[in-house]
């Protein structure tokens, strides 16, 4: 299994999110921007993530439809005859 960098950043920063959060929660914590901050670019890199194997998958399709259509092709050229 193959791990990216943005995944592990995600990672990363998903426990300094939580261990920030817990550290509000039940002490002399750091202030809530601090902790909000963490948790939005936690976000915003499972968003960018996920939207670069989108687009993985995007090309798988639209590839699997380019092959598809020379079949198709093919086929129309068959019945024409």
């Amino acid at each position: 299994m193959k791990i990216n960098l943005k995944e592990l950043f995600f990672w990363i920063f998903l426990v300094l999110s939580m261990s920030l959060l817990l550290w509000n929660v039940f002490g002399n914590s750091p202030s809530e921007f601090i902790i909000m901050a963490g948790i939005i670019f936690m976000l915003v890199l499972k968003i960018w993530s996920i939207n670069d194997r989108q687009i993985v998958v995007e090309m798988k399709v639209k590839e699997g439809f380019n092959k598809m259509k020379g079949d198709l092709d093919l086929i129309k050229k068959k019945l024409k005859i």
